[in-house]
C-alpha cells in the first residue's frame, strides 16, 4: 500500500521548470499551489511512516508510536485522495474551458456582432485600439478633412485645415474614442519614415502633421492698409447691426473641368492639408474651354449686442453658387450684377438682404477678390455699384478687397473647402446628349454643346445644393449662357458731377454714399450718418504714442504703427498728421497705402483735392472741375493683355509689381513689343 502511494505521488505533473523547451511551447503548464502543498504533505507523511516501519522491524516500537503510525496512514490516505480529486478537477475545468472556447468561437463566427459585444480577442495580451475601436482611423480622416480651406493662391489642388494634434485628440475624445495624444500621433503619417521614431507609425491613415508655417502666404506692403479698411467696415457694421447692414463676400472658385475627375481624393495634412493626388488614366481636358465657372456668394451673419467689435461680423451664413459655362460665358462685373439681383429673390437670403418690412437693407458691404475684373477701383465695377445704389435706394454701398496675394483671408474662402470636397472623384459628363466634338476635339455642333454644358452645370448644382455648411444651406443653380450677364443698356448712367459728390475711390475700396441734398437723394433709411456725418469711411490712419502726444507717422514708417479704429480716426486733426499730408486739402484715402505713394499726388485733383484710384477717373473729373492738370503717362514694365482701347499693364511700384487695366492714352509703350 505504501509503495503504491509513493508511486502515485511521483506520477504527479512535472514542475514547469523541469520541462524541455519544446514541451513548454507546445503544452504550457500553470502553477498549482494547492496541489503542490498536498504533494509536500504526502511526501512528509510517507517519510514518517517509513521511519516508524523501520523501528517496527527492530521490535522497538512503543504503543504510542503504533497509534501514531495508524493515524499517519489515515492522514496519508485522505491527503492522497484529496490530491487526486484536485488533479481530476483541474483536468475537468480545463476541458470545460476548452469546450466553452470552441462554442464561443462558433457563435462569434455565426454572429460577428457578438465579437464586439463580448470583447473577445484572438491573440494574447492587451488588444490593439484599432481592434477595439475599429472606426478610429476613419474618424481621424473625417476630422482632419472637415473645415479645410482651399489653397491660398488656388494654383494647386491643395486644401488646408487649421488643426493641431491637441485639437484632433480633443475631437476624437468628444466623438467617444478613448486614445492618448501619443496614440493619435502614431496613427498619422510620420514626417520621416526612415527614422527610429518613424518606424513606430505602423497602422496609419493618409494624414500628416506638419509644422505651422506662415510663409506660404504672399506678403504685400499694402496688407495692413487693406486689412485696416475691412476692419473699419466691420466696426461700422457691428454698430449698425444686422437690421440695417447686409454683409456679403464674393469670389469665383477655380474652374471645374468636364469629362475628368473634378477633384481627386487626397490625403489631408493637418495644419496645411496638402493632398496626395491619385490621377486617373487621363487627366487632360477633353477640349478647350470645357469647364464650368462657379461664382460663390457668402452671406455673413452679424451678431447683435457686440457694437464696435469686429468679431460681431461672423464667418457663417447661407451660400449661393451661380454656375456658368466656361466656354459660353465669363465672370465679369455685369455677371456679378445679375447674380446680385438674383440674390434678392432667393428665399435663403431674404433675411440677409431685406428688412423685416421686405425692403432692401439700406447699407451693403461687400468684400471681393482683387482680380482684374473684380477690383473695386475699376470703372465697370464702380458703374455696377452705382446702379445697385440707385436702383434699390441704398444709403451706402462699400466694395473692398484685400491686398494682392491675401485674398485667401476673405470670408468666402471658408465655404470653398466644403464645396471642393464634394467634387472628390466626381466626373461631370461632357457628352450626355451625344458628342459635339470631332476626332480633333473641335466643336461641330454648337447647340448640342450648349445642351451638354447645361446638363453638366445642372448636375454640379444638384451636388452642391444638398450641402449644409456650418448649419446654413447652400443654394446652387446653373445660369444659361444667354442670361449670364445683366444687359449693359440697363445700367443707370450718372454724370461725372454726380460721381464727384457720391463716390469715393481708392486702391482697395470704393464707396457710394447719399449726399445731403434732398433734391438729389432721398432721406437716409439707416443710422450711418449719425455715426459718420459724411457717410464715407475716413481714410485709415496709423497712430503712435510719442513724447509730444499722438502722432501719425510718415507713410514710409508705417510698419511699426497701428491703424486706429474708424471712430478714433474721425477725431484726428491736422496737428497729428505728418508734414507730407498737411498740404492736401483733404487727406487722400490712400495716404498710407505704400504701393501708391509715387502716384498719390498725380491721382489727386490739385483744385478740389479729390483723390481718384485711376487716371481714367481723374481725367473725367478734371473736365468738370475746370483744372488744367497734366496727367503724365505711365511706362509699364510689360503689357500682359489687350482689349478695346485698354491694356493690362504690369506696373512697378516701390520694387513691387501690380497689374491694372489702363486706357491706351495713359500708357507710354513706345519701343515695346506688343505682340
Amino acid at each position: 500500500m505504501l509503495a503504491e502511494t509513493v508511486t502515485d505521488v511521483d506520477a504527479s505533473p512535472t514542475p514547469s521548470s523541469s520541462l524541455p523547451s519544446s514541451a513548454k511551447q507546445s503544452a504550457p503548464t500553470y502553477n498549482t499551489p494547492a496541489q503542490d502543498k498536498l504533494r509536500k504533505e504526502v511526501v512528509t507523511l510517507v517519510a514518517e511512516i517509513q521511519a516508524l516501519d523501520a523501528r517496527k522491524d527492530l521490535e522497538d516500537l512503543s504503543e504510542e508510536e503504533t497509534k501514531l503510525r495508524v493515524k499517519l496512514q489515515k492522514d496519508l490516505k485522505q491527503k492522497t485522495a484529496e490530491l487526486r480529486r484536485k488533479e481530476k478537477e483541474q483536468k475537468r475545468q480545463q476541458q470545460h474551458r476548452i469546450a466553452n472556447k470552441h462554442k464561443l468561437e462558433e457563435l462569434c463566427a455565426k454572429n460577428p456582432e457578438l465579437t464586439n459585444e463580448l470583447k473577445t480577442k484572438q491573440a494574447r495580451g492587451r488588444p490593439s485600439i484599432d481592434n477595439t475601436q475599429p472606426a478610429l482611423l476613419s474618424a481621424i480622416i473625417d476630422i482632419a478633412t472637415y473645415g479645410s480651406g482651399a489653397d491660398d493662391r488656388r494654383r494647386t489642388e491643395n486644401l488646408r485645415a487649421v488643426k493641431t494634434l491637441d485639437e484632433l485628440t480633443t475631437a476624437l475624445s468628444t466623438a467617444g474614442f478613448k486614445i492618448s495624444r501619443s496614440g493619435v500621433y502614431l496613427r498619422l503619417l510620420p514626417r520621416r519614415s526612415d527614422t527610429q521614431e518613424g518606424k513606430r507609425h505602423v497602422n496609419t491613415v493618409p494624414v500628416k502633421l506638419a509644422r505651422a508655417q506662415t510663409d506660404t502666404h504672399k506678403m504685400h506692403v499694402d496688407g495692413k492698409f487693406a486689412r485696416a479698411t475691412i476692419v473699419n467696415m466691420e466696426e461700422v457694421a457691428s454698430v449698425l447691426g444686422a437690421k440695417e447692414v447686409c454683409f456679403l463676400s464674393q469670389d469665383d472658385k477655380a474652374r471645374v473641368p468636364l469629362g475628368i475627375t473634378a477633384a481627386n481624393k487626397q490625403a489631408p495634412l493637418l495644419m496645411h492639408m496638402d493632398y496626395k493626388v491619385t490621377l486617373p488614366d487621363h487627366d487632360w481636358v477633353v477640349a478647350g474651354g470645357h469647364k464650368l465657372i462657379p461664382s460663390v456668394y457668402a452671406g455673413i451673419e452679424i451678431k447683435s449686442g457686440e457694437m464696435g467689435s469686429c468679431k460681431a461680423v461672423t464667418y457663417s451664413g447661407p451660400t449661393f453658387v451661380a454656375v456658368r459655362s466656361g466656354k459660353h460665358a465669363s465672370s465679369t462685373a455685369l455677371s456679378h450684377a445679375r447674380d446680385f439681383n438674383r440674390l434678392l429673390n432667393v428665399d435663403e437670403f431674404s433675411s440677409m438682404m431685406k428688412t423685416d418690412a421686405g425692403h432692401v437693407k439700406p447699407v451693403f458691404m461687400i468684400t471681393v477678390d482683387g482680380g482684374p475684373d473684380e477690383n473695386p477701383r475699376y470703372d465697370k465695377v464702380i458703374c455696377v455699384a452705382i446702379h445697385h445704389f440707385l436702383e434699390h435706394d441704398l444709403d451706402c454701398i462699400i466694395l473692398a478687397t484685400n491686398a494682392p496675394g491675401r485674398s485667401a483671408f476673405n470670408r468666402v474662402e471658408r465655404r470653398m473647402a466644403p464645396l471642393s470636397r464634394e467634387l472628390a472623384g466626381l466626373i461631370l459628363p461632357h457628352e450626355h446628349y451625344g458628342s459635339h466634338l470631332d476626332a480633333d476635339g473641335k466643336t461641330v455642333d454648337v447647340e448640342l454643346e450648349t445642351a451638354n454644358f447645361a446638363f453638366a452645370g445642372r448636375t454640379l448644382s444638384e451636388v452642391w445644393s444638398g450641402l449644409i455648411i456650418d448649419g446654413y444651406p447652400v443654394v446652387s443653380e446653373y445660369v444659361e449662357s444667354d442670361k449670364s450677364e445683366m444687359d449693359a443698356s440697363d445700367l443707370r448712367v450718372v454724370s461725372p458731377q454726380w460721381r464727384q459728390f457720391h463716390v469715393r475711390e481708392s486702391q482697395y475700396c470704393t464707396q457710394v454714399v447719399k449726399c445731403n441734398d434732398r433734391s438729389c437723394c432721398r432721406v437716409p433709411r439707416s443710422s450711418l450718418f449719425n455715426l459718420i456725418p459724411s457717410g464715407f469711411l475716413p481714410p485709415p490712419i496709423p497712430l503712435v504714442q510719442t513724447c509730444d502726444g499722438l502722432k501719425a507717422p510718415d507713410a514710409v514708417n508705417v510698419n511699426d504703427a497701428k491703424f486706429a479704429s474708424v471712430f478714433l480716426t474721425q477725431c484726428v486733426n491736422k496737428a497729428v498728421l505728418p508734414r507730407s499730408l498737411v498740404s492736401y486739402k483733404s487727406v487722400p484715402f490712400d495716404a498710407y497705402c505704400s504701393s501708391v505713394q509715387p502716384v498719390l499726388q498725380r491721382r489727386t485733383c490739385s483744385k478740389c483735392g479729390l483723390y481718384h484710384a485711376s487716371l481714367t477717373s481723374l481725367k473725367a473729373h478734371l473736365r468738370i472741375c475746370g483744372t488744367e492738370q497734366i496727367v503724365p503717362r505711365i511706362r509699364p514694365v510689360r503689357v500682359a493683355a489687350r482689349r478695346q482701347r485698354e491694356m493690362m499693364a504690369v506696373i512697378a511700384y516701390n520694387n513691387m509689381e501690380d497689374v491694372e487695366w489702363i486706357e491706351d492714352e495713359f500708357l507710354d509703350v513706345s519701343g515695346m513689343d506688343l505682340k
